[in-house]
């Protein structure tokens, strides 16, 4: 569940934990918002969880929940 985006950054909730992920809003022609961001920059969990190992497969997870929030409000997720 996203929780909140500003200009320069993503927060998302994925079960009892948060991740906040940098990266870059933007306005594409369809005027809707866009966010870009590195899967290298997906470090790890927030605290009280920052010690918890980000795995390959939570980072699946964190961008194909934003995508599909995304999707639904029209919105473009540009992930690289």
């Amino acid at each position: 569940m996203i929780l909140e985006v500003t200009r320069s950054h993503i927060k998302v909730r994925i079960d009892d934990r948060t991740i906040t992920i940098p990266g870059e809003m933007f306005f594409p022609p369809n005027d809707k918002m866009g966010f870009a961001f590195a899967m290298a920059d997906m470090l790890s969990w927030d605290a009280p969880n920052e010690l918890h190992a980000l795995t390959d497969l939570d980072r699946q997870t964190i961008v194909n929940d934003i995508q599909s929030e995304f999707d639904q409000g029209g919105h473009t997720l540009e992930v690289t």
